[in-house]
This record gives structure tokens, C-alpha cells and sequence, in this order.
């Protein structure tokens, strides 16, 4: 049992917190956050150690993995203290909010023989996991083309504070709906991307966007646009699409459903000519324990399997999270302005 401890108690802290505690191979030993409040709330009621300071948590826990889940603005300065005291980790996305300080953490990690894993979720999500092996085997031939949208109703109104009109502290469509956008582009067609065109719009932020159109090119011949929007009244939960269109066919797919257009049937996997409908209820989504969807516990698990041998590297590496960081600072800096 690999024993773990808990960096950030918000909301994305408390829900990875309650998974954690019941994923088999992980024992959470400790969590840090800076609300004393919070933290006495917690171990009055949990078995859980709790601390205001992450560095005194480290040095008086034996740890085998922390996970990181703190303001984006802070990633880079908790991934690279925990690398160097060999600890395993697990940080929410974005990895950090430069290219240049992810490449350093993928490259000390290595260095440092830590295993580390980004919290993209879509990764682990039954229809897009079934999305990339239909891709793998070409079951619609070679891809021309894509289109990916993250759609949300985040920003409804004229906003001038706090952390989401603000850049330096991870705020923005970009940086913030972008990285789930821009990591399910590289984990169905690969990291070797050319940012082509890019615009960011405002709609109702002051200093950020809201609004970001972004075409990518995989390796030399895959073409793909990119909408992200999170000023869509018209949208109650954040939204994932993707269409894919190759020689032999069309795949479109969101977290609930895959939808298959072949030209020809496929016998070997029972697909017939025409369109094919698969949902999310036709696929393995048994989990440990359910909490705003099975692709949560499951990230979890890897990150278990991870911590204990079962797996050499995380299908959300370190490394491929730094990829889908690139195209954010080349997407904003082809941008020239904001409109």
C-alpha cells in the first residue's frame, strides 16, 4: 500500500480527496492546505494528518506520491520541490503555465527517476479511450482532418476579478478550458504539432479571452480545429466534441456517446456500413468508487498502478502534458492581440 498525501483542499481537493481514499493500492496519509479551518473540519472528522505547511508535511511523512491541487500559479514551484525530494506525483492540469518550466520538470523528473502524472481526465474516459483505439487500428483509414470543441458556461457576464481574468495566475478560456481541449488533439493524433492560426477573443473578460479558435498540424498531414468557449449560456455542463474524418469514414465522439459513419462494414468489430451508435453505458465504466463521473476514479487508479509498479508511465505524462503547454504559449503568442 503506497501512502499518499493530499497538496490543496478546494473543490477539486475534496472530490480527489473522497476518490483517493477508496482506490485500491493508495493510503492517504495527510493533506495540506492553508485554511486552518478547513483542515481542523477535517481531522476531526477523518483519520487524516493535517497540515498549513507542505514542506514540514514532506519532511515528517514518509511519502510515496503526492498530488498536487493548488492554483495553477503554484504547480511548477510544488512539482519541482517534491521531484527533488523523489517523490511521485500527480498535479492537476495545466502541468505549469510555461513551456520552459515543464520542460525543466520533465527533464529533473527523469533525472530524478520520478514518475508523474497530469490531471487529464479525458484520457480516461471509456468513449474517448474507445475513440483512440478505433483511431489505432484505422477503422476509418488514414485521418485528414478534425474538429475539437470545449464548450461551457463559465464566464456569463462583464468580469474584471479574480484568478480567471487574470493570465499569471492560470486565468482565461485558454488556460484554463484549453489544456482539456488541446491534450484530447495529442492523445488521439500525437505530440509532433505546428500551431498553423490563432485568435483569441474577449466577450466579457477585461484582461483575458473567452473565446479561442486554434488550428493545430500533426505531423505534417493531420489538420485540426480547435473552438474552446466559455461564455455559452445556451451550455448547462462543460461539453467535449470531436469529429474526425479520414478515407474510409467519420467518427464523432463526446464523453456519452461515439457515433461511427463507415463506408464499408467492418466484420471484425461488428460495425456495420453506415452509421454505428456506442454509448458510454455499452463500455466497462465499473469503478471503485463513483464521484462526478467514472473517468475520475479511474485517473486515480492509474495513478495507483503507477505508484505501484503496474505501469511504467502514465497515458498523462509529464511529458505530454509539457506538449499540450507549448501549444498554449505558441497559440497565445501567435495571437498577436485580443480582440
Amino acid at each position: 500500500m503506497k501512502k499518499i498525501a493530499l497538496i490543496g483542499i478546494g473543490k477539486m481537493g475534496l472530490s480527489h480527496l473522497a476518490i483517493a481514499n477508496q482506490t485500491p493500492g493508495i493510503e492517504v496519509k495527510a493533506i495540506c492546505d492553508t485554511s486552518k479551518q478547513l483542515l481542523r473540519v477535517i481531522e476531526k472528522n477523518t483519520k487524516f494528518v493535517g497540515y498549513s505547511d507542505y514542506k514540514k508535511m514532506i519532511d515528517e511523512i514518509p511519502l510515496d506520491g503526492v498530488m498536487i491541487l493548488v492554483p495553477n500559479a503554484y504547480h511548477f514551484e510544488l512539482v519541482k520541490y517534491c521531484i527533488e525530494k523523489g517523490i511521485n506525483i500527480f498535479v492537476e492540469k495545466p502541468f505549469t503555465l510555461k513551456y520552459s518550466d515543464s520542460e525543466m520538470l520533465v527533464e529533473l523528473a527523469k533525472k530524478a527517476n520520478v514518475k508523474g502524472q497530469v490531471g487529464y481526465v479525458n484520457r480516461f474516459n471509456p468513449i474517448f479511450q474507445h475513440t483512440k483505439e478505433l483511431l489505432d487500428k484505422k477503422v476509418i483509414g488514414d485521418i485528414s482532418s478534425y474538429i475539437n470543441s470545449m464548450i461551457g458556461g463559465v464566464i456569463l457576464k462583464e468580469s474584471n476579478k479574480g484568478w480567471r481574468n487574470d493570465y499569471s495566475k492560470g486565468g482565461g478560456c485558454l488556460f484554463d478550458y484549453g489544456p482539456h481541449c488541446f491534450d484530447l488533439s495529442t492523445f488521439f493524433f500525437g505530440t509532433n504539432i505546428e500551431v498553423q492560426s490563432s485568435v483569441l477573443k474577449k466577450v466579457f473578460s477585461t484582461a483575458v479571452d473567452d473565446t479561442v479558435y486554434v488550428t493545430l498540424l500533426h505531423n505534417n498531414s493531420v489538420v485540426g480545429f480547435n473552438y474552446i468557449n466559455w461564455s455559452d449560456s445556451s451550455v448547462r455542463k462543460a461539453t467535449n466534441r470531436i469529429e474526425i474524418v479520414g478515407k474510409k469514414g467519420k467518427i464523432i465522439a463526446s464523453k456519452q456517446e461515439l457515433s461511427i459513419f463507415l463506408t464499408e462494414e467492418n466484420r471484425a468489430l461488428n460495425l456495420e456500413k453506415g452509421w454505428n451508435k456506442i454509448y458510454v453505458t455499452d463500455e466497462n465504466t465499473n469503478v471503485n468508487y463513483y464521484l462526478r463521473g467514472e473517468d475520475f476514479s479511474r485517473q486515480l487508479l492509474s495513478f495507483s498502478n503507477l505508484l505501484n509498479g503496474l505501469t511504467d508511465e502514465s497515458i498523462a505524462s509529464f511529458y505530454n502534458a509539457s506538449v499540450t503547454d507549448k501549444i498554449i504559449e505558441e497559440t497565445k503568442k501567435l495571437s498577436k492581440k485580443l480582440l
